[in-house]
């Protein structure tokens, strides 16, 4: 019995030894850790809160899908310039907000392209030969910004005097959509008065107005434009009372809260939280190469006031507030 019991300590003994042996050592199999996948996202302005629910959503699909994400704003450099960069310093995949003038041919790397529907952003020309091996997914989220310009010179119809100049403000004509916008107002018979720059330049536009002592409704064709009129006519209450309408393109957090206050009168937008997650699943399907849709269209948003009383319309604007 005792030389049994020898036995059973001994056989634990060396399977202790035997198990520390292999700790030490690479002889246990461990499970690999899963590839952290380094993307680039680019946005096509300077200013990154003016995307916030967008980034919310590339954040959170990015924790899913085990993705560290380089957030890049265009400063000096053109996104072209930036893409390129990128792709030299080793990321693995991009995501770009694309620019109407943005023109893109090869990439080393997968890439979602967040893009004005009626954008022609790809070269396709210069797809040609063994380079095609290389070229750039094609794969696209596309946004109906003259559907979002529809809907806001609708609604501003309904209201419109007939009589009163109409003020369309944007930053330049670089940003997606802008142009279109342009192109459709310029083709309704109506008196709009066309104001590019940036915060001084509509500054002195409101202010003419307001010494002139007309009224005017006022168009906004880019978040930019926008988040600089909101602060604008929020400095005083004169310039306010000159404006007859305030119609905008993007929606935020400050936009919404005009919208409520009654100091806008609607905006068109879209759900930016969904677009941003769906980017990254796109490009996660891409590089690992299980396969998804090519190109998704984005459903417009249009609001004003009273659709806000509408939670489900809410939570698609702030899915995740």
């Amino acid at each position: 019995m005792k030389i049994n019991k020898i036995y059973i300590w001994t056989a634990w003994f060396l399977s202790i030894v035997l198990l520390f042996i292999l700790s030490q050592t690479d002889l246990i199999l461990k499970e690999s850790s899963p590839k952290v996948y380094q993307v680039s996202l680019i946005l096509d302005s300077e200013n990154e809160s003016e995307y916030a629910n967008l980034k919310k959503g590339v954040d959170d699909a990015a924790k899913r899908y085990n993705i560290d994400i380089n957030l890049r704003t265009i400063g000096s450099a053109n996104q072209k310039e930036l893409i390129e960069s990128e792709e030299d310093n080793g990321t693995d995949g991009i995501i770009v907000l694309a620019k109407d003038d943005l023109k893109l041919a090869m990439t080393k790397v997968p890439m979602v392209v967040i893009k004005s529907k009626d954008a022609d952003i790809f070269d396709t020309k210069k797809f040609v030969g063994s380079s095609a091996n290389i070229a750039t997914s094609k794969r696209t989220i596309n946004i109906d910004y003259v559907g979002m310009i529809t809907g806001l010179y609708n609604k501003f119809e309904n209201s419109y005097d007939g009589v009163s100049p109409i003020y369309v403000f944007y930053n330049s004509t670089k940003p997606a959509g802008v142009n279109p916008e342009i192109e459709f107002l310029k083709s309704k018979d109506e008196p709009f008065v066309f104001i590019e720059g940036d915060e001084k330049e509509f500054r002195t536009a409101i202010e003419d107005l307001v010494h002139s002592k007309k009224s005017a409704y006022i168009f906004s064709l880019d978040k930019h434009s926008s988040d600089n009129l909101c602060k604008i006519l929020g400095g005083s209450s004169v310039y306010n009372e000159h404006i007859k309408g305030f119609y905008c393109i993007g929606a935020t957090t400050l936009f919404v809260n005009k919208l409520d206050d009654g100091n806008i009168d609607a905006l068109s937008t879209l759900n930016e939280y969904d677009e941003g997650y769906l980017a990254v699943e796109m490009l996660v399907a891409d590089l690992k190469k299980t396969g998804y849709t090519s190109n998704v269209d984005m459903k417009n948003i249009l609001l004003d006031k009273e659709s806000l009383k509408d939670e489900d319309i809410v939570k698609q604007l702030f899915p995740v507030e």
